[in-house]
C-alpha cells in the first residue's frame, strides 16, 4: 500500500470518527441525513408526503370556520401513510411534526382534551422514532405549551421540560426551560395535595356512557374566576351551594381516562382554591369548585362544542358591581331627565386633523346625536334638571361610591376576534379577518389612549395567536373591565351583501336567524357535525340567564357604536356602511361579561367592493375613528355631571 493511499485512509478514518461522535447523541434542530437532496425521482413516500401539503396548504387558505372535520382527516391520513411507509428518514419525522400541529388545531376548534393527546403522543413518537432529528426540542416544547395552555396541566408541562434539559443539557432552549421550571417547581410546592381527578371506580364501566367529562379548565384572578367544564356530548346537570363551594354533578356521565390523576392548576392569589372530580359508582360525575369568598355566580351551558361554564364572583367584586350597576342606572336617569328634544347637525367626517396615531392621519370624528330609551308611549323627553326624576336620581348618584362615580369609565377591553389558526373570513383575493381586526383593534387604542389617558386599554391578543372565546370573556371579567367590544368582519354567500352592524346580549331574545349567526361565530373552526346534513344538526344550547351581564347598557353601547360606524364610515362609502341595525344575538364571546359589552361587524369582507377599501390604511384608520366616534359619545354620555357653581 502506497504512502499516499494510506494517508488518505487515516483521513478518511478521522472523519468518519468524528462524524460518528457527533451523531452518537442528539443535535438540536439537525436534520436527518435523508433529507438531502438526491436528484432521483421522488418515491412513492415523497409524493404522498407534497400531496399531504398540498392539501394543508388548501386546508389553511379557506376561513376556519368552512373547514370541516373531514377536510382534516384527509391531511392526517396522507401524512399517516407517509410515516406507515417510511419509519426512518426526513419526511416521516415532519410528516409527525404535521400531524401534531394539525390536531392542535383541531382541538382548539373543538374543545377536544382527546384531540390534544393525539397530538402530543405525534409529538412523542417524533422523540422516541427520530431523536436525532431537526424537530425534537420543538416536539418537547410544544408538549410543554400544550399541557401549561391548553390541558392546564402543570405537572406535564414541567415534565416536559425536565426531558428536554436531559436532553440537550447545553442549548439554548435548556436555559430558557430551566427558568420555566423554576416558576412551575414554585407553583407545584404551593399547590394543595387533593386537586386531583378520582380514577374509575369498580363497576363502573366509563366507555359505556356517551357523555364523558374530557378537561377542565379554569381562567381568573383574585376576585373573579370561570371554570369550564369540556364535555363530549350533553349531558344533564344540576348545581348547589354550600358556603364557599359550589358543587356540580353530571348525571349519567364519565370521566375520561386521560384525566385521571391530573392536578388542576390554579393560579397564586387567585379566588379559585380548589377543584376535585369525582366518578362515582352511581354513574354520575361530581366537581367541587372552592373559592376564597363566594358572592355571585352564574352556571350556563354552550354547544358545538359542549360545555358548562361557571362564573364566579366573590363577596368585594359582587358587591362593586353592584354599586356600579347603580351609579350606571342613576346617571343614565340623569342624563334621560335632562336631555333636550334638539339634536345638532353630524359634521363632515370627512375632513382629517394634524393629530397622528402609528403615523397616520386620524380622521374628525362624526356627532354622534344622543341615544334615548326606545319608549313611544312616554312621549318626548323635556329638559327638566330640577324635576323629581332628576332630583332622584342625584340623590342616587351622590350615595354610590364615589371612587366608582368620580370616574366611571377606566378600564375598557378590546377584542379583536379569532387570531392563530382561527383566520376567521378570507376574502377572495387572500385578506384575513384576524389580521384587519387586530389592526383595527390597536387603531381604537390609539384613539382611546390619546383622548383618555387615564383609561387603562387591554387588547384580549396583541398579536396573531389562538384565544378561546371563553377565555376572552374571563380576560375582560378578571380585570375589572368597564366595557367590552369584540371586533370582526362580516361575509355573506352574496357577494353584494354590504353594510355594518352591531350585537348585544339579551337572553331568551335570539331570533332564529341571529341564532345561527352567533353558532357561526361560538365555533371557532372545525365543525363537529360537519357530515350531517342541516336538519340533523343540532341548534346550539345558550344561556337563558345570564348573570351580571348589562342588558340595558349593552344595548345603549350597540346604538352609539352603530351610529359611530353608520356615519363615519358612511361619510367615506355609504354603501359601505350600510345600517344593517342594531341587533341580540347569544354570541358566547359576550356570555357571562359583567359589563357592558358588544360585537361589532366592521364590514363584509366577502365583498369585492368592500375588501378593496380594506386593503387600505386609509379605511381601516376610518373605521377605528368611527368605532371610537361612537364609543367618546357613550362614554360622554356616561359621565358624572360636572358639580354646579354656587
Amino acid at each position: 500500500m502506497s504512502a499516499h493511499l494510506r494517508d488518505r485512509l487515516i483521513t478518511y478514518g478521522v472523519v468518519l470518527a468524528l462524524i460518528f461522535c457527533l451523531t452518537a447523541r442528539p443535535v438540536l434542530n439537525a436534520a436527518d441525513p435523508s433529507s438531502n437532496a438526491t436528484g432521483k425521482a421522488r418515491s412513492t413516500a415523497e409524493e404522498l408526503f407534497y400531496y399531504a401539503g398540498d392539501l394543508s396548504r388548501s386546508l389553511h387558505d379557506r376561513p376556519s370556520d368552512e373547514r370541516s372535520l373531514s377536510d382534516y382527516r384527509r391531511a392526517l391520513d396522507a401524512y399517516a401513510q407517509v410515516i406507515r411507509l417510511n419509519t426512518n428518514n426526513f419526511y416521516s419525522a415532519e410528516s409527525l411534526t404535521h400531524r401534531a400541529e394539525l390536531l392542535r388545531e383541531m382541538a382548539d376548534a373543538a374543545g377536544d382534551s382527546e384531540l390534544y393527546q393525539q397530538a402530543i403522543e405525534a409529538y412523542r413518537q417524533i422523540i422516541n422514532n427520530h431523536p436525532h432529528s431537526a424537530f425534537v426540542g420543538d416536539a418537547f416544547i410544544n408538549i410543554a405549551h400544550i399541557c401549561e395552555e391548553n390541558l392546564q396541566d402543570l405537572e406535564g408541562a414541567a415534565s416536559a421540560y425536565r426531558e428536554l434539559i436531559e436532553y440537550f443539557p447545553t442549548s439554548v432552549m435548556a436555559r430558557e426551560a430551566n427558568a420555566v421550571l423554576a416558576r412551575f417547581e414554585a407553583q407545584l410546592r404551593k399547590r394543595p395535595v387533593d386537586v386531583v381527578v378520582g380514577g374509575n371506580v369498580a363497576g363502573v364501566d366509563t366507555s359505556a356512557f356517551k357523555a364523558q367529562l374530557t378537561n377542565v379548565r379554569n381562567f381568573g384572578g383574585t376576585d373573579y374566576a370561570r371554570v369550564v367544564l369540556d364535555l363530549s356530548d350533553a349531558v344533564s346537570h344540576s348545581e348547589r351551594r354550600e358556603g364557599n363551594r359550589i358543587s356540580i354533578r353530571l348525571t349519567g356521565a364519565a370521566v375520561v381516562r386521560s384525566l385521571y390523576g391530573r392536578r388542576f392548576i390554579v393560579g397564586d392569589n387567585c379566588l379559585l382554591k380548589r377543584i376535585t372530580v369525582a366518578q362515582t359508582e352511581a354513574s354520575w360525575v361530581q366537581i367541587d369548585i372552592q373559592v376564597g369568598s363566594l358572592g355571585d355566580y352564574s352556571l350556563f351551558k354552550l354547544s358545538e362544542p359542549e360545555r358548562l361554564i361557571l362564573d364566579v364572583h366573590s363577596v368585594a367584586e359582587a358587591a362593586e358591581a353592584r354599586a356600579r350597576e347603580a351609579a350606571a342606572n342613576a346617571r343614565e336617569a340623569a342624563a334621560n331627565a335632562g336631555s333636550s328634544v334638539a339634536r345638532s347637525e353630524a359634521k363632515d367626517a370627512r375632513r382629517q386633523v394634524t393629530t397622528k396615531s402609528g403615523g397616520q392621519p386620524l380622521y374628525s370624528l362624526p356627532e354622534i346625536e344622543p341615544v334615548l330609551p326606545a319608549n313611544p308611549a312616554a312621549g318626548p323627553l323635556e329638559n327638566k334638571s330640577a324635576g323629581p326624576a332628576a332630583a332622584e336620581a342625584e340623590t342616587l348618584a351622590s350615595k354610590v361610591d364615589a371612587r366608582i362615580a368620580e370616574s366611571p369609565i377606566k378600564h375598557i377591553v378590546i377584542d379583536p376576534g379569532h387570531g392563530g389558526h382561527d383566520t376567521g373570513t378570507i376574502s377572495a383575493n387572500g385578506m384575513r379577518e384576524k389580521d384587519l381586526v387586530l389592526d383595527v383593534g390597536r387603531r381604537l387604542r390609539a384613539y382611546i389612549k390619546k383622548t383618555y389617558p387615564e383609561v387603562e386599554v387591554i387588547l384580549t391578543r396583541d398579536s396573531d395567536r389562538f384565544i378561546a372565546l371563553e377565555e376572552r370573556t374571563a380576560i375582560a371579567n378578571s380585570h375589572h373591565a368597564d366595557l367590552f367590544i369584540s371586533i370582526h368582519a362580516n361575509a355573506s354567500p352574496s357577494r353584494v351583501a354590504s353594510g355594518v352592524e352591531t350585537f348585544f346580549v339579551s337572553p331568551d331574545r335570539v331570533k332564529p336567524e341571529e341564532a345561527s349567526l352567533a353558532a357561526s361565530e361560538n365555533n371557532t373552526g372545525v365543525e363537529k357535525t360537519a357530515e350531517k346534513t342541516p336538519a340533523d344538526k343540532p341548534e346550539p344550547i345558550y344561556a337563558s340567564v345570564t348573570v351580571g351581564n348589562r342588558v340595558t347598557q349593552s344595548r345603549e353601547l350597540a346604538r352609539y357604536i352603530q351610529s359611530g360606524l353608520v356615519r363615519g364610515i358612511g361619510a367615506a362609502s355609504p354603501r359601505t356602511a350600510m345600517n344593517r341595525g342594531v341587533k341580540h344575538a347569544a354570541f358566547a364571546v359576550l356570555l357571562g361579561a359583567s359589563m357592558p359589552s358588544v360585537l361589532a361587524e366592521v364590514s363584509f369582507l366577502s365583498n369585492t367592493r368592500d375588501e378593496a377599501l380594506l386593503q387600505t390604511t386609509e379605511f381601516r384608520e376610518r373605521i377605528a375613528a368611527s368605532l371610537f366616534a361612537g364609543l367618546n359619545a357613550y362614554l360622554k354620555r356616561n359621565r358624572p355631571p360636572e358639580p354646579k357653581a354656587h
